[in-house]
């Protein structure tokens, strides 16, 4: 087992796994493959293929094990600025073009 986010790009053969914990949010995105990815806290585990990516939060245990074949990751750090337009844009988003926040409570 290696140790994840100890650099930016990994090549994983069939079974190779990877894990860590993130000191902040990094983007794992899938450059060729396939890998499985769980991370602690959610209880839902991620298949992701070539072209895909993932947004890991941190403090959280993270694994990645490669699907049988060759498989290449890479892993961006997202600074806080970064996460927090992220957030804005998809809070636009779903409110979409007739929301108005209200002034007043009655």
């Amino acid at each position: 087992m290696q140790t994840l986010f100890k650099q930016q790009s990994h090549t994983l053969s069939g079974g190779s796994v990877l894990s860590g914990v993130t000191e902040q949010h990094v983007i794992l995105k899938v450059v060729s493959g396939r890998v499985w990815v769980t991370f602690e806290g959610q209880p839902e585990d991620h298949w992701l293929h070539a072209g895909r990516s993932l947004t890991l939060l941190p403090g959280r245990m993270v694994v990645v094990e490669a699907d049988p074949g060759n498989s290449r990751i890479t892993l961006t750090g997202q600074s806080q600025r970064g996460a927090t337009s992220l957030l804005r844009a998809v809070l636009a988003r779903l409110r979409g073009p007739g929301f108005h926040p209200a002034t007043s409570v009655s």
